[in-house]
């Protein structure tokens, strides 16, 4: 009847240092969401880039310019 008192009351130790454990764990922290927070900045600016880029691209793809079509070659 001791052994199974101190056995039941090491278990109800344990069970406690375990809940202690979970509820005292590290998070995430600072660190990781100012990673978040720079990669969301730099997909944000490389965004904005790349649309400033589309906006520059003509609607067709011609391979001679409306210039130089005309057939006036000098040379």
């Amino acid at each position: 009847m001791v052994t199974a008192a101190i056995s039941g009351l090491e278990m109800v130790l344990l069970a406690q240092r375990a809940a202690e454990a979970r509820t005292s764990e590290i998070g995430p922290g600072l660190i990781a969401f100012s990673i978040v927070v720079l990669l969301a900045v730099a997909t944000f600016l490389l965004l904005r880039s790349m649309m400033r880029h589309i906006r520059k691209v003509p609607p067709t793809f011609d391979n001679e310019p409306a210039d130089e079509a005309s057939g006036d070659d000098v040379g």
